[in-house]
């Protein structure tokens, strides 16, 4: 009987606070509140009866199951938070790249006509779309440089690991057997 309207009122409160709006983490907190609440009067209720521990048991587990719903709740709240906080400083961003392009403009004596992507804030799927646009193109005079460069890391490693590879061999013709049992 108990644990059944301890459940209806638990029910009743999370209805009532989804329908006053009270998607914020203060109603979350003024939630978990009641529950601890009633959840302390529940307990002291459950000593005035025979079976304590029972009742005791129930009234943990139903405590533990509305503020795994609380929790939840609160998980989305504080992820939506910081989605919007995110959005926020990529527009900050942008505005001010946007102002840098400005004054680089102006500083040229160029009208200021700035490109239609850089008026919004970039998505991270935009960002990682544009990544291979900025990569800068290689002349075949520095492909060339780079190959060489490439090349002769790859002798000094060969050289190093076969001078490596002779100080070891060195090594093991010096070494002296173990001694044997008498």
């Amino acid at each position: 009987m108990m644990r059944i309207l301890f459940g209806i009122c638990l029910g009743l409160l999370s209805v009532l606070a989804l329908a006053q709006g009270g998607d914020s983490l203060q109603a979350v907190e003024a939630e978990r509140a009641k529950l601890q609440a009633e959840s302390r009067n529940a307990e002291a209720l459950c000593y005035e009866r025979f079976a304590v521990n029972a009742c005791l048991s129930e009234v943990a587990t139903q405590r533990r199951a509305q503020a795994a719903v609380l929790r939840k709740r609160e998980l989305v709240l504080r992820d939506a938070q910081r989605a919007e906080r995110t959005r926020e400083q990529w527009a900050r961003l942008n505005e001010k790249q946007v102002q840098a392009l400005e004054q680089t403009l102006d500083a040229q004596g160029k009208p200021a006509s700035l490109p239609a992507e850089r008026k919004e804030a970039p998505t991270p799927a935009k960002r990682a779309a544009s990544a291979p646009e900025k990569t800068p193109s290689i002349t075949s005079v520095q492909a060339a440089a780079n190959r060489a460069a490439f090349e002769s890391k790859q002798d000094e490693a060969a050289r190093h690991k076969s001078e490596v590879e002779k100080r070891l061999q060195e090594k093991k013709d010096r070494a002296e057997p173990l001694p044997t049992l008498p």
